[in-house]
């Protein structure tokens, strides 16, 4: 019997109403555009930042406006016992979770030499540490449910060597790794863990290269790489990748990774 792929993708998606959603990073950027494409599926949406409050009110008020559901939060995700109360809130306040997406996430450059272990620290708790302890709290629940979607969050940088990357790079090529290792214990109980590995995309994280006349160079480096002409995605288009990853239409798909670089790596 043939499948309709288009019909199953619209109808799955359509099956997001009253999912509770909890986004870490939801505040800006990719995070904060999956929070609004989840809830005007009808989600409801816990969107999470990571110190201010007020930035993840000012996502949750645009929701609303919208029609959508959604509430703030705060958690520092590098700190297991904020994920701890993070979880048994939204479990509280809007209801156990569906969907986990693992968004949360910092960069700098880390030179070889000029790199101090606090900075080493941030980005290695914030990234790796924060996914695999909010995976080790929400993924044994969705288990015993016997349902949920997890999607974390890598970054070409793990895949392909790159200067001053050094750190970032290694967390987010861990973080691929934990996905596939994450899927294989889940699996089984019916939980999908994948992964969203994007290049560079146009987000407040990387506004400074993207206008910034000193990185003009930059800017000429990373276009020349992109196969499509485009040096920088549309963090919509990720969100729309989360948005099929958590529908039956990826329901095959257990600890994979989607790469969503303009085609650098493979023209690199």
């Amino acid at each position: 019997m043939q499948i309709n792929l288009i019909y199953l993708l619209r109808n799955s998606i359509l099956q997001l109403k009253d999912k509770v959603v909890l986004v870490t990073g939801g505040s800006s950027g990719i995070g904060a555009e999956i929070c609004a494409l989840f809830a005007s599926e009808g989600a409801k949406v816990g969107v999470v930042a990571s110190k201010n409050k007020d930035k993840a009110q000012n996502i949750v008020n645009l929701i609303k406006a919208d029609g959508g559901f959604a509430e703030p939060y705060v958690c520092n995700v590098s700190e297991v016992n904020e994920i701890d109360k993070l979880v048994t809130s939204v479990t509280l306040n809007i209801g156990s979770i569906d969907i986990l997406i693992n968004c949360a996430g910092v960069f700098f450059p880390t030179k070889l030499g000029d790199t101090v272990e606090k900075d080493y620290d941030e980005i290695v708790d914030t990234c790796l540490k924060g996914t695999f302890f909010m995976c080790n709290t929400v993924g044994p629940v969705m288990a015993k449910r016997g349902s949920g979607k997890i999607v974390n969050f890598g970054s070409a940088a793990g895949i392909q060597g790159r200067s001053s990357y050094i750190v970032y790079g290694a967390a987010k090529a861990a973080i691929m790794q934990m996905t596939r290792s994450l899927a294989c214990e889940l699996a089984p109980n019916g939980v999908n863990v994948n992964c969203i590995s994007p290049g560079n995309t146009a987000t407040p994280m990387n506004e400074n290269v993207r206008t910034e006349e000193s990185y003009a160079n930059t800017r000429e480096i990373i276009t020349e790489r992109a196969l499509s002409g485009r040096p920088f995605s549309d963090p919509k288009e990720i969100a729309a990748m989360a948005l099929f990853l958590v529908s039956d239409a990826a329901k095959p798909m257990h600890g994979e990774t989607v790469v969503m670089d303009e085609g650098a790596n493979i023209g690199f």
